[in-house]
C-alpha cells in the first residue's frame, strides 16, 4: 500500500510541474512544494495579465480619445477618395457610390439623380410634344384602316397619304406603311397639320414644294426611310418647324438652306446616313439647339462647318471617321453644353480648340486613338460635369489632371484602377471592375478567391506527391522512365506546380491589396513582380503544351510505324528533348517581357498578370498572345 501510494504521489508531482522530476525511491515530500510552485507561478501570471489588461485598456482609451478628437475636427470634411452622405457626417468611398447597395443612412448613394449622368442638354427629353390646339375635327370621316381620335389620324397599310379626312387634322401618323415618295400636292389639304410621323416607310424622293403649304407643321419625322438626297426647295414652306428628324436613311447630300434664318427650328437629327464634311450644308440657324450627326462619314470638323449655329447647346458627332479638328471649329459655339466626339479616328486635338466653349458641361472623346492629351487642353473647361475618356491611355498624364474641374461629377476611363490614380476626387468614376478585379480587390468575387486558393493548394500538393511517387518507384525501362519522369517533373510537377505557385502568389497579392487595390493597381501591373509572375504562368502553360506535343508525336511514330526504321528514344535523346523544350518554353515567356518593357508591360495588361486580353482584345502585344494561345497552343492540342 505504501509503495503504491508513493508511486501515485510521484506521478501527481511530475504532472504538476514537469521541471520537478521525483524519483520513485524518494518519499515525495516534494509533492506539497510542487503545488506551492505552481500557485506562485499562477499568481505571477495573473499579475502579468492584469498589467497587460491595464496597459491595453489605457492604450485603447487613448486611441479612442484621439480618434474622437480627429473625428470632431474633421466631421465636415471627407478624406481624399471619399464623399459625404446626405444629412450625415458619414463619408463613403468612391467605390460605394452607385454600386447597387445602399450604404448611406438615407440611401442617397443610390439615388437615380445621383447615379444617372444627367449632365448636358436634356431639353428635348423634357419637352412635351403633344398638340395643345383647340381645333375641332369630324372623326366620323375616319378613313378605312385608320384610327381617329379628335384631330389625330393613325393609319396602316397605305402607299400614299389618305385624303378623305378632315382638313383640320393636326397629327398624322403613318409609321410602318408603304409610302415610296411625297408628291407636291399630297399634303396641300392639311393646312392645320402640326405633327407628321412618316418613319419606317420606303420613301426615296421628296418632291420640290412637298411641304409648301405646311406653315403650321412643327414636327417632321422621316426616320428609317430610303431618302438619298435633301436638296434646296424640298423642305421649303416649313416656317414653324421645330424638329426635323431624318435619321436612318441613305442621305449622301443635305442642303438645309431652306431653313436659313429660321427662328423656330431647334432640333436636327441626320444620324445614320452617309454625309461627309463637304456634302452637309448648314445655313445660319440662330435658334438651333440640338444637332445630331452620329454614324455618318464626316472626315473632318472644318472651320466653317458649324460656324453659323450660335445657339447650339448639344452637338453629337460620334461614330464618324473624323481625323482632324480645326483649331477654330467651335469658335461661335459659346452656348454649347454637350459635345460628343466618341468613336472617331482622332489622333490629336488642338490645344486651344476648347477655348470658345468654356460653358461645356459634358465632353465625350472616348474610343479614339488619341495618343496625347495635354493638360492645357482642358484648362478652359472649368464647368465640366461629365468627361468620357474611354479606351484612351492616360498613363502619361499628370496625377492631378482632373483637379482642374471643380464640378466634375462623372468620369469614364479606360481602366478601373485609373479612378483612384487620377480621379480620386471624382465621386462617380467608371468602370468599377474589369470582370475579375474591382476598385477594392484584386479578386472581386468570393468564388474567384476560393477557386484560386483551392486550385493552387490541390495543384501543389498533388503534384508534389506524384513527383515523389514517380522518383521513388522502380522502373526497368530506362527510356520510358526518363520520358515519364521528365513529363512528371515538367508537365505534372513543374508545369502544374508552377501554375499552382502562380495562383498562390495571386492569392497572396489579393490578401495584401484587400480593400486597397485601387490605390496600388497601376503600380502592381507595371511592376517587375507582376512581370515575373506572368513569366512563371506563361512558362508553365507553354512547357505543358510542348511536352504534350512531343509525347504525342513520339508515341504516334512508334505506334503507327512499328516495323519501320524509327526506334525508341535513347535516354540521352529524351533528356536533350526535354532540355530543348524547357529552353524554348522559357524563351517564349521571356521574349514579350523584354520587347514590351515600358510602363505598359506585356504581362501588365490586367491584375492577374496573364496576357489573355479578355477584357480588351487589342491591348499591347495582342498579336503575340494570339500567336501563342490561338496558334501554338491550338496546334499542340490538335496533335
Amino acid at each position: 500500500m505504501r509503495a503504491s501510494r508513493k508511486q501515485t504521489d510521484v506521478q501527481l508531482c511530475n504532472q504538476c510541474h514537469p521541471r520537478i522530476r521525483v524519483r520513485s525511491q524518494e518519499r515525495p515530500r516534494t509533492f506539497s512544494s510542487c503545488f506551492s510552485v505552481k500557485s506562485f507561478r499562477l499568481k505571477r501570471r495573473k499579475m502579468r495579465y492584469k498589467h497587460i489588461v491595464i496597459v491595453g485598456a489605457s492604450l485603447i482609451t487613448t486611441l479612442l480619445s484621439l480618434s474622437g478628437v480627429m473625428y470632431y475636427f474633421n466631421q465636415d470634411k471627407c478624406p481624399v477618395g471619399t464623399f459625404p452622405c446626405q444629412n450625415s457626417s458619414i463619408c463613403m468611398p468612391q467605390r460605394s457610390w452607385c454600386n447597387g447597395i445602399m450604404d448611406c443612412p438615407e440611401g442617397d448613394d443610390e439615388f437615380e439623380t445621383e447615379c444617372g449622368d444627367m449632365h448636358g442638354s436634356w431639353d428635348w427629353f423634357i419637352k412635351d410634344p403633344q398638340n395643345k390646339s383647340k381645333i375641332i375635327c369630324d372623326s366620323t370621316q375616319c378613313p378605312e384602316k385608320c384610327t381617329c381620335h379628335a384631330c389625330h389620324l393613325m393609319c396602316v397599310g397605305y402607299a400614299e397619304i389618305p385624303q378623305n379626312f378632315s382638313s383640320n387634322v393636326t397629327t398624322i401618323t403613318l409609321t410602318n406603311n408603304a409610302l415610296t415618295q411625297l408628291s407636291t400636292n399630297e399634303l396641300i389639304k392639311y393646312v392645320e397639320l402640326r405633327y407628321l410621323y412618316l418613319e419606317n416607310n420606303s420613301i426615296r424622293n421628296l418632291a420640290d414644294g412637298a411641304f409648301a403649304n405646311q406653315r403650321q407643321l412643327q414636327w417632321l419625322i422621316l426616320s428609317d426611310n430610303n431618302i438619298r438626297e435633301v436638296r434646296r426647295g424640298q423642305l421649303s414652306g416649313l416656317e414653324s418647324l421645330d424638329v426635323l428628324r431624318a435619321d436612318g436613311n441613305e442621305i449622301t447630300y443635305a442642303d438645309l438652306f431652306d431653313f436659313e434664318n429660321s427662328t423656330s427650328l431647334q432640333w436636327i437629327d441626320f444620324s445614320r446616313n452617309k454625309l461627309t464634311s463637304s456634302t452637309l450644308k448648314l445655313p445660319y440657324l440662330p435658334e438651333l439647339k440640338e444637332l445630331v450627326l452620329d454614324e455618318n462619314r464626316l472626315e473632318a470638323i472644318t472651320e466653317n462647318l458649324l460656324s453659323m449655329l450660335p445657339s447650339l447647346m448639344s452637338l453629337s458627332l460620334s461614330g464618324n471617321t473624323v481625323t482632324t479638328i480645326h483649331v477654330n471649329a467651335f469658335r461661335n459655339l459659346n452656348n454649347l453644353l454637350e459635345l460628343n466626339l466618341e468613336d472617331n479616328k482622332i489622333l490629336a486635338i488642338p490645344e486651344d480648340v476648347f477655348k470658345p466653349i468654356g460653358n461645356l458641361t459634358k465632353l465625350s472623346i472616348g474610343f479614339n486613338p488619341i495618343e496625347d492629351l495635354p493638360s492645357a487642353l482642358f484648362d478652359p473647361l472649368k464647368n465640366l460635369r461629365s468627361l468620357g475618356l474611354e479606351e484612351i491611355e492616360i498613363v502619361n498624364m499628370e496625377k492631378n489632371i482632373f483637379d482642374l474641374f471643380p464640378y466634375l461629377d462623372f468620369v469614364y476611363l479606360k481602366k478601373f484602377h485609373y479612378c483612384t490614380t487620377y480621379a480620386s476626387n471624382v465621386q462617380k468614376c467608371r468602370p468599377v471592375s474589369d470582370g475579375v478585379s474591382s476598385l477594392s480587390h484584386l479578386l472581386s468575387k468570393p468564388l474567384l478567391r476560393a477557386a484560386v486558393w483551392g486550385i493552387s493548394c490541390v495543384t501543389c500538393l498533388g503534384n508534389a506527391l506524384v513527383l515523389w511517387g514517380r522518383f521513388t518507384a522502380k522502373d526497368e525501362n530506362q527510356v520510358l522512365s526518363i520520358v515519364i519522369r521528365n513529363l512528371a517533373a515538367s508537365f505534372i510537377l513543374v508545369s502544374d506546380m508552377l501554375m499552382g505557385i502562380y495562383l498562390f502568389v495571386i492569392g497572396l497579392e489579393d490578401i495584401r491589396f484587400r480593400d486597397n487595390y485601387n490605390q496600388i493597381a497601376s503600380t502592381w501591373m507595371s511592376s517587375w513582380s507582376c512581370t515575373s509572375v506572368g513569366i512563371l504562368a506563361m512558362t508553365s502553360s507553354e512547357v505543358s503544351v510542348l511536352i504534350l506535343l512531343f509525347m504525342s508525336v513520339e508515341r504516334f511514330m512508334l505506334i503507327a510505324a512499328p516495323l519501320k526504321s524509327h526506334r525508341a528514344l535513347t535516354p540521352q535523346a529524351a533528356s536533350s528533348s526535354m532540355i530543348v523544350i524547357w529552353i524554348f518554353g522559357i524563351l517564349l515567356a521571356l521574349i514579350p517581357a523584354i520587347h514590351w518593357r515600358s510602363s505598359t508591360r506585356f504581362y501588365g495588361v490586367n491584375g492577374l498578370c496573364f496576357p489573355l486580353h479578355i477584357d480588351n482584345p487589342y491591348l499591347i502585344g495582342w498579336e503575340y498572345s494570339a500567336f501563342i494561345f490561338l496558334g501554338l497552343n491550338l496546334l499542340g492540342w490538335r496533335r
